[in-house]
C-alpha cells in the first residue's frame, strides 16, 4: 500500500467514527408503534427511550479521560462503538420496556466514551488548514449519518418496530475499520513551553466555547423544533413537507462541513462572527417566512451558518488549549453542546413566556442572542488567534 492511499484511508478511519455518533435520535419514527406494543407505558415514558441516552452521554464524557488513562484512545474509541453496536440492537429481541430503557442508557454510554475523542484525535494529529477541514468534514459524517440512519429507519420500519434497532449494527464495521487503519494515539505528555504558550491549557477561554456552544446547539435543536411548528401555523404546508423541510436542515449541515476549511482559512480571526451573522440571517428569513419557498431559504442558511458555527469552537479551542489538555477541554465543549441539547425545550418555554406563545418567537429570540454573541467575538476574537495564544 503507497504511502498516499496509506494516508487517504488513515483520515478516513479517523472520520468514519462519527457516522454514528449523533444516530441515537434515528428511531424516534418508531416510537408511536412502539406505544402500541406498551400500552401500560406513558407517552413521557415512551419518549424517554429516544432522550435517556443524552443523559449516559454527559456521564461518560466526563468518565472517558479515566478510560483513557487506563486502556488509551484507540481501546477507549473501540470500546465505544462496541458498547453502542451490542445495547443498540437488544430492543430488537425484547417488549420489556426496561430493559430497552437500560439497553438505551448503555448505548448512550457508549457514545459518551468517544464523543469527545471524535474531535480529539483529529486535533492531535493535524494541524493548520488540514485540520480546520478534517473537522469540518468531521462535522458533515455527523450528517451524513443521520440522515442515513434516518432513511434506514423508513425502510425497515414496515417490518415492524423492534427492526429499526438494527441500524446500530454499523458501528461493528466502524469499528474495524478504525482498529484496521488508525494505529494507537498517544496523548503528549505535559510540555512546559507548549503549556506556557497556551497559558495553562484549559482556562476560562475555553469556559467561554463551552457556554457559547451550549447557546448554539441550543439553537440549532430550537430550528428543528420549530420548523414544524411554523409551517403549520401559517398553514405553509403539511406535516409531510414540513418534515423535508428539517430533512434539508441535516444536508445543508453537512454542505457547511464541507465548506468549513476553505473559509474558516479565508476569515481566520472573524470566522466564528462571521457564521453566527449567516445563522441569525437563517432565523430572520425562518422568523419572517410566510411561503414554502423563503422557508427552504432559511433552513439552508440556518443548516449551513450553524455547521460552520459550531465547528469553529473546537478550532478557537486548539489555538489556546495545549496539546495535553486537549481531550479534556474537547469534553468540557461537549458537556455544554449536551446540555444545550437539554435545555433547548425549556429555551424555547423560556423565550415564548418573554416574547409570545406564537411558534416563531424562539426563532427571534435566539436569533437576537445569536447576533449578540457574534458582536462579543468581534472584540473577542483576539484571545482565541494563534499569535495571541
Amino acid at each position: 500500500m503507497d504511502q498516499k492511499q496509506s494516508s487517504w484511508l488513515y483520515k478516513a478511519a479517523m472520520l468514519s467514527i462519527s457516522l454514528v455518533l449523533v444516530t441515537g435520535g434515528s428511531i424516534s419514527a418508531a416510537l408511536p408503534e412502539m406505544a402500541k406494543t406498551m400500552s401500560g407505558v406513558s407517552p413521557a415514558g415512551i419518549n424517554l427511550i429516544a432522550t435517556i441516552p443524552q443523559g449516559a452521554v454527559i456521564i461518560f464524557l466526563v468518565l472517558s479521560g479515566a478510560f483513557v488513562k487506563k486502556i488509551g484512545i484507540k481501546k477507549t474509541i473501540l470500546l465505544g462503538l462496541l458498547i453502542m453496536s451490542v445495547a443498540g440492537i437488544v430492543p430488537a429481541f425484547t417488549n420489556n420496556y426496561w430493559l430497552i430503557l437500560v439497553s438505551r442508557f448503555v448505548f448512550g454510554a457508549g457514545i459518551g466514551l468517544y464523543n469527545a475523542l471524535a474531535v480529539t484525535i483529529i486535533n492531535l494529529r493535524f494541524s493548520g488548514s488540514e485540520q480546520s477541514t478534517l473537522l469540518g468534514y468531521r462535522v458533515s459524517m455527523e450528517s451524513i449519518g443521520a440522515s442515513v440512519a434516518s432513511m434506514l429507519v423508513g425502510v425497515l420500519l414496515p417490518l415492524g418496530w423492534h427492526s429499526v434497532f438494527f441500524i446500530y449494527l454499523a458501528a461493528l464495521p466502524i469499528a474495524f475499520f478504525f482498529y484496521r487503519y488508525v494505529p494507537e494515539i498517544e496523548v503528549p505528555e505535559h510540555d512546559e513551553t507548549t503549556e506556557t504558550a497556551t497559558q495553562g491549557g484549559l482556562d476560562w477561554k475555553n469556559l467561554v466555547l463551552s457556554l457559547v456552544f451550549m447557546i448554539l446547539v441550543m439553537t440549532q435543536i430550537t430550528i428543528i423544533l420549530q420548523i414544524p411548528q411554523v409551517m403549520l401555523e401559517r398553514q405553509i404546508s403539511n406535516a409531510s413537507i414540513a418534515s423535508m423541510v428539517v430533512a434539508l436542515f441535516t444536508f445543508s449541515g453537512m454542505i457547511g462541513g464541507f465548506l468549513f476549511g476553505r473559509l474558516y482559512t479565508m476569515w481566520h480571526r472573524y470566522a466564528l462572527s462571521i457564521f453566527l451573522v449567516g445563522s441569525f440571517a437563517g432565523l430572520m428569513t425562518l422568523y419572517s417566512a410566510h411561503s414554502l419557498v423563503i422557508m427552504v431559504l432559511g433552513t439552508f442558511i440556518a443548516g449551513v451558518s450553524g455547521s460552520l458555527m459550531c465547528t469553529s469552537i473546537f478550532n478557537l479551542m486548539t489555538n489556546v488549549t495545549a496539546p495535553s489538555k486537549q481531550a479534556f477541554a474537547n469534553t468540557v465543549i461537549l458537556l455544554g453542546a449536551n446540555v444545550g441539547s437539554f435545555a433547548a425545550p425549556f429555551g424555547i418555554q423560556f423565550a415564548q413566556s418573554m416574547l409570545g406563545r406564537t411558534a416563531e418567537t424562539p426563532l427571534l429570540f435566539f436569533g437576537t442572542l445569536i447576533i449578540m454573541v457574534s458582536i462579543i467575538f468581534i472584540f473577542a476574537s483576539r484571545f482565541y488567534t494563534e499569535e495571541q495564544a
